[in-house]
């Protein structure tokens, strides 16, 4: 129990000045109170909602709330405890590996296989959602831990995972979290009974929850967001023709100027909530253009062994990973303008903070639009502007409140057909050119990036927003690489935003989602040559 209690009790912050207990407790109820109502209003054919990210919090602020307060939160999230984090009485080893949970049977009724007991009590569920729900949990296990690699759940060798049906009020819904097992904290799921009239959902909950499960096994390390958006990625990769998936990226295309790491930990904005699930697509990112699924799960080795908890910054784990940060933000940022993503036909395009249909021309974005740190604005310039035999230059100067700024210009509709990154005097401010074919739209994608908006206490409710400005006009006199120096050829990709010099890139290739890449291999493996003799893109020590 005590390694559970360092693990969850071990908070740091790298950012702003916390709110007050009282702000917290007002917000964490508020957060608890929107998430039961999204529950209980779910509607047939809508995406369930996973409520582990609101339990973490929970626990971590427990002890603000009054006795009312958490019995009303324990009967909504576990009506048959009296406290939501009383500890259940673990049993001693079962007589053979895997033939027990750690906790027993905690219910009237209970289905077993291999690694799961699911149970449920009399009334609540029935044996047939029970069967169904464990069905998809082994499968799930099976492609998750024993096809791709991931981390068994804590315990897994020795015991079945608990996994409950409860009455949570009606809706689809589900939690993970983790509870003391002789010494050592163990996962277990929680689902409302209403998740299995919601459809095949209840698959896409078995995997999204497992994916909790075995997230645990690395520690506590990561922000929230990267909890949801990296078990929403794995939906894709479980049960490929479900799509379940596209419904939450749905909330990244309606927002994507909401900061990359921002959650609803300190807040009730839903949209915060929803976003965290929406950035699956940056796992997707990972997985279709660099590194496969193996790089998606470095991301989770990178963050075992941290003494914080929920503080660890994507921008450091992504170099911890080998790769430079602002590289893969500046390719990200490309291949989301055009959405060059498998299966396209089921995301939604990002929505611009701008249309230009005139050149010449000049912008700044809306106050609702200007993007958080590592969030983004796009800007399109439609294809009927250009004729071909001309470039698009483009000048950007970013507010310098932020640490710096990344800019990119894409060319292409569905593919990232050509790419340029700015160079950015002193990360703020540069000019950037662009060969354009007839017909084909161009698009200025810009994020700035900004090292206090991390962490659990940081206020993503009152974000630092920032503004900029571009200019754009019609140039005739480019010039073209005619050596191809600088990627104009296929085998090259993104240079690094800050101080090196701008390069082309036609569209790389890219590495399929179950397919491992050590850095410098795929659509990124151009990186150690191209800037072997560049110097300086990075800010941050």
């Amino acid at each position: 129990m005590m390694v559970l209690l360092v693990l969850i009790g071990s908070l740091t912050s790298a950012a702003s000045v916390p709110m007050d207990a009282v702000d917290r407790r007002n917000q964490l109820m508020a957060n608890f109170h929107h998430h039961m109502d999204g529950l209980h209003d779910h509607q047939p054919g809508e995406r369930g909602i996973c409520l582990t990210g609101l339990v973490q919090q929970l626990r971590l602020d427990w002890e603000l709330l009054s006795p009312a307060e958490r019995s009303e939160i324990t009967d909504a999230l576990a009506p048959s405890k009296v406290d939501l984090f009383e500890p259940m009485d673990s049993h001693p080893l079962p007589p053979s590996a895997g033939s027990d949970t750690c906790w027993g049977s905690q219910k009237d009724n209970r289905v077993d296989s291999e690694n799961f007991s699911v149970q449920w009590d009399d009334g609540v569920s029935t044996e047939a959602n029970a069967q169904a729900f464990i069905d998809s949990l082994e499968e799930s296990f099976e492609i998750e831990i024993n096809e791709l690699g991931w981390r068994g759940p804590r315990g897994a060798d020795t015991y079945k995972m608990l996994v409950m049906i409860d009455n949570m009020g009606g809706g689809a819904g589900a939690y993970t979290t983790v509870d003391d097992c002789n010494g050592q904290y163990r996962a277990y799921v929680v689902a409302s009974a209403g998740s299995f009239s919601a459809g095949d959902w209840y698959k896409t909950m078995a995997c999204h929850e497992l994916h909790h499960a075995i997230q645990y096994a690395y520690g506590f390390g990561h922000e929230f967001w990267w909890w949801e958006a990296s078990a929403t990625w794995i939906e894709d990769l479980v049960y490929p023709y479900n799509n379940d998936w596209a419904n939450a990226l749905y909330m990244f295309a309606q927002s994507p100027h909401i900061g990359m790491n921002a959650s609803a930990g300190q807040s009730n904005d839903q949209t915060l909530f929803w976003h965290t699930y929406g950035m699956g697509i940056f796992g997707m990112y990972l997985d279709q253009h660099v590194g496969g699924n193996e790089l998606v799960k470095q991301t989770w080795l990178e963050s075992q062994g941290s003494f914080g908890q929920y503080d660890q910054w994507m921008p450091d784990i992504i170099e911890a990973t080998g790769y430079d940060f602002d590289e893969i933000m500046a390719d990200f940022m490309s291949k989301t303008a055009v959405m060059e993503y498998d299966d396209r036909m089921y995301i939604t395009d990002a929505v611009r903070a701008d249309t230009v249909s005139a050149l010449p021309a000049d912008g700044t974005p809306g106050t609702s639009e200007r993007p958080q740190s590592l969030g983004m604005n796009f800007i399109t310039f439609e294809g009927a502007l250009f004729d071909g035999d001309q470039a698009l230059q483009v000048t950007f100067s970013g507010d310098e409140r932020a640490d710096y700024w990344i800019a990119v210009l894409t060319r292409g509709a569905f593919v990232a057909d050509d790419v340029e990154v700015f160079e950015l005097s002193g990360g703020t401010e540069g000019t950037a050119t662009i060969s354009v074919e007839a017909g084909t739209p161009v698009h200025l994608t810009v994020a700035p990036v900004y090292e206090a908006a991390q962490g659990y206490f940081y206020n993503w409710r009152n974000a630092d927003s920032f503004d900029y400005s571009w200019s754009a006009e019609i140039v005739s006199d480019f010039v073209d690489d005619p050596d191809d120096t600088t990627g104009d050829d296929g085998n090259a990709g993104t240079p690094s935003p800050g101080d090196v010099s701008a390069g082309r890139v036609s569209a790389g290739s890219k590495v399929g989602c179950s397919c491992a890449a050590a850095p410098g291999v795929g659509s990124l493996g151009w990186l150690g040559i191209v800037l072997a003799g560049l110097v300086g893109a990075r800010r941050r020590p």
